[in-house]
């Protein structure tokens, strides 16, 4: 997964560019984790827990867009969205789809994560 981090220097905004594909993840980032340290904490909590009882489902879920870990694979949706009917989307709104659900492994989500965490706190 390729990110591109900016921080606005006029509004002091932090902004995400990536590929397509991963637009939710960096709305996630963008406009949900924002530069939360305590948003940041309880995903990475949940991403521990979720490495060590494999097998199970977490979720978290943020004001417009969540995410839940099952088998070491996030799943990053928009709420507005009931992620089964994902699944069942006709092919025209996969493009749509793609802008509204992204997956990837855990691994590399905490990765992002952590990226995430070291540039909004410039380190």
């Amino acid at each position: 997964m390729e990110f591109e981090f900016i921080k606005n220097s006029f509004t002091g905004e932090y902004l995400v560019r990536c590929e397509m594909g991963q637009e939710v993840i960096a709305r996630l980032l963008q406009e949900e984790i924002s530069t939360s340290d305590r948003t940041i904490m309880e995903i990475t909590e949940l991403l521990t827990q979720a490495a060590q009882f494999s097998g199970n489902e977490f979720k978290w879920q943020g004001k417009e867009i969540s995410l839940s870990v099952v088998d070491s694979e996030v799943h990053v949706y928009e709420n507005s969205l009931a992620f089964d009917s994902l699944m069942e989307m006709d092919e025209e709104f996969s493009v749509y789809e793609s802008e509204s659900h992204s997956e990837c492994g855990l691994e590399d989500f905490r990765s992002v994560l952590e990226q995430w965490e070291r540039f909004i706190h410039n380190r």
